[in-house]
C-alpha cells in the first residue's frame, strides 16, 4: 500500500536554486570570455563576478533565516530552533538552522515537524 508523499515547504529548493543560478552564471562567464586572461580581466563578465558573489552570499544568509509555513496548519515556523534530527532522532542541544547538518550524524535534515500540529513535512 502506497503512502501519500509528504507535503513540501521547498526550504532546500531555495539553496538549490541559488547554487544552480551561481553555476550557470559562472559557466556563462567562463564560456563567453576570451581565451587569454588579460582580455578576460577587461571583460564585462569579469567585472560582474564580484557583485554577483556578494549578492549570492547575502541571499544565502537571507534564505536560511526566512521563516517557513507548516503545510498542514499554516503556522509560521522558525528556521532556527533546537530541532530533532529525523535521521538519528537526537536533539541538537542548542538553537541551529534547519539548513545546517546534525551535530551527531552530520546529515542535513530532509524533513521537519510542526511544533503545533506535530505533523511531519518535507523541507
Amino acid at each position: 500500500m502506497e503512502k501519500d508523499p509528504l507535503p513540501s515547504v521547498f526550504f532546500h529548493f531555495r539553496f538549490k536554486f541559488l547554487a544552480v543560478t551561481s553555476i550557470a552564471f559562472l559557466l556563462f562567464v567562463i564560456l563567453s570570455s576570451a581565451s587569454d586572461f588579460s582580455r578576460f580581466a577587461d571583460s564585462v563578465q569579469f567585472k560582474l563576478l564580484g557583485p554577483f558573489f556578494i549578492i549570492s552570499g547575502l541571499m544565502f544568509l537571507v534564505f536560511r533565516k526566512f521563516p517557513i509555513k507548516c503545510p498542514y496548519c499554516a503556522r509560521v515556523l522558525p528556521v532556527k530552533k533546537d530541532w530533532t534530527c529525523p535521521n538519528c532522532k537526537k536533539k541538537q542541544g542548542k538553537d541551529r538552522y534547519l539548513s545546517e547538518k546534525c551535530v551527531h550524524c552530520r546529515e542535513i535534515p530532509a524533513t521537519g515537524s510542526c511544533d503545533l500540529c506535530q505533523k511531519t513535512f518535507r523541507l
